[in-house]
């Protein structure tokens, strides 16, 4: 389970990935109990593809100078969970892969592509 999140200095990305905690955790949680893997598996992967989507249209509405590397990572992530999506992994490895892959992933995706895009947002003025 994840308590607590990098925060950065764009507050919307910060309610997002406050809200994709939420939804991982929930997941983390059917996989623990057994129950409702797919559903979750589905929300939590709909939820991960909005934040993606969320910050990918105001890289390209402002211009952010590393939208491309950034897009490119987001992209990757999702192919990983489409597979794993698509995979016949057991409980347990699905936990490991969250605990030791994921989790520490999304910390240092936020703790620095994320930073340095919500560094650009606030200098720039992005408003939602």
């Amino acid at each position: 389970m994840v308590n607590k999140i990098s925060q950065v200095k764009f507050e919307p990305m910060n309610e997002i990935h406050n809200q994709e905690v939420k939804v991982l955790n929930e997941l983390l949680e059917a996989i623990e109990q057994d129950k409702d893997i797919e559903s979750k598996f589905n929300v939590f992967l709909d939820d991960v593809k909005n934040h993606f989507d969320f910050e990918q249209n105001l890289m390209e509405k402002h211009n952010f100078f590393a939208k491309v590397p950034h897009k490119m990572e987001h992209d990757r992530i999702i192919n990983e969970l489409k597979e794993i999506k698509q995979s016949s992994f057991s409980n347990t490895e699905l936990l490991e892969y969250f605990n030791q892959y994921f989790i520490p992933w999304l910390e240092n995706h936020i703790n620095t592509m994320d930073t340095v895009t919500a560094g650009y947002f606030d200098m720039v003025g992005v408003k939602i």
